[in-house]
């Protein structure tokens, strides 16, 4: 039965179409095209359990599926699937909007722009909308302006995001299709390959930010636009908390920022480089490690104010955070912009940074010139450790640290 098709394939490959269509949907996709993906989305995915009905009309896995089904796919998202399909089968293409926030960081704050709203009706390039920033961002007289642009598409007239209607109904498909498989129980060679193709899909793995949100810097004197090119790493595709316990066990000794500390200069000393990274410990004793990278620093700045909006709701109580960083003599660089700065760095240090729901501020810098000396690395850690300032791109989590308190 090996080369057969079997009972699951011609479901999977009606998933693995329907994804295929999400996939191809873009922020900076016309409208036209946007909407026909989305169209042909709704049309596959519905098609999902109709030929597996009829693929199981006459077997005894009928009773199977019906409770299957029950299970994982009825529900409000799944309704609201059906209700889709429908309507742009019988009644008229999706009706979609598509709106965009723009966010302007600075040490101090971050300042939203009024919220830009689309449909097929009024639609404008994106590449217009940045240039329409031109002469605001040269009139605020900074060096430099990091801001960001992010992204949001809902059903007209509704408040949903449709990514996380999309995220939810993907995952409980996913789910109803691996229990249908091990009920069933048969080998089919084609049915494996459309699972790992699925496995491989973008849309739902790739991190919603890399999908939705840009990052530019504006460079008032030259007056040009810079888009960031970004990196993350992700283990799985959900976020991933883990007992602060596995991290003790690891590093018995020491408090959790020199755990941190520890942990990253072994990193350091194998690689010679490191991702920027956030350590999240919540209430609860759990923690996130959340690891990105960007070739400006705007990226940072949106990393620390997506984490800030976080803390309440999630019940973060510490934030960590490793960078390498460039150190200057401050008059050598005060009227350069972050390009211009790099070739006048004195040198290279691996910085540690920490915030906690108390208000308790640490830090510590190590010279990567010197970061394979032990003694060295012992000297800086036996160092008592003093407050310090903390950078500017952490103000909005200290902020809503001392909101809550």
């Amino acid at each position: 039965m090996g080369n057969s098709r079997g009972t699951l394939y011609q479901s999977l490959h009606k998933f693995y179409s329907a994804l295929k269509s999400l996939e191809k949907f873009e922020k900076g996709t016309n409208f036209f095209d946007n909407i026909g993906y989305l169209d042909n989305f709704f049309s596959e995915y519905r098609n999902i359990t109709f030929v597996l009905q009829k693929s199981l009309a006459k077997t005894e896995f009928k009773s199977t599926y019906e409770i299957l089904r029950d299970q994982y796919l009825v529900n409000e998202v799944g309704k609201w699937f059906v209700d889709k399909r429908n309507e742009v089968l019988k009644k008229q293409p999706f009706d979609l909007e598509k709106r965009i926030e723009i966010s302007i960081y600075s040490g101090e704050y971050t300042l939203s722009l009024p919220e830009l709203i689309f449909t097929i009706d009024n639609d404008e390039e994106f590449s217009s909308i940045i240039e329409s920033l031109r002469s605001t961002f040269k009139s605020l007289g900074q060096i430099e302006v990091l801001f960001s642009a992010e992204f949001s598409f809902y059903e007209r007239g509704h408040s949903e995001d449709l990514y996380d209607n999309f995220i939810s109904g993907i995952g409980q498909m996913k789910l109803f299709m691996s229990d249908m498989k091990k009920a069933i129980n048969e080998e089919c060679v084609l049915s494996d390959e459309l699972e790992r193709k699925i496995e491989n899909m973008n849309f739902y793995r790739v991190p919603k930010d890399f999908l939705f949100v840009d990052d530019y810097v504006f460079y008032c004197k030259k007056e040009y636009f810079e888009k960031a090119s970004r990196i993350a790493m992700q283990i799985g595709q959900d976020q991933l908390r883990v007992p602060i316990e596995n991290l003790n066990k690891l590093y018995p000794d020491g408090d959790i920022f020199s755990k941190f500390e520890l942990m990253h200069l072994v990193i350091f000393q194998l690689q010679k480089t490191i991702l920027p990274t956030c350590l999240v410990v919540y209430s609860d004793d759990t923690f996130e490690l959340i690891s990105f990278g960007g070739s400006i620093k705007t990226t940072v700045y949106r990393k620390f104010n997506e984490i800030a909006r976080r803390i309440e709701a999630d019940k973060i109580v510490n934030v960590l955070f490793v960078t390498e960083m460039y150190m200057y003599d401050i008059n050598d660089v005060k009227n350069l912009d972050s390009q211009e700065r790099v070739e006048h760095a004195k040198n290279e240090i691996l910085a540690f940074y920490m915030i906690d729901n108390l208000l308790t501020k640490r830090s510590q810098g190590f010279d990567t010139s010197q970061i394979d000396d032990f003694k060295y690395i012992n000297s800086i850690m036996c160092t008592k450790s003093v407050e310090q300032e903390l950078p500017r791109f952490m103000n909005p989590v200290i902020q809503e640290f001392t909101r809550l308190r």
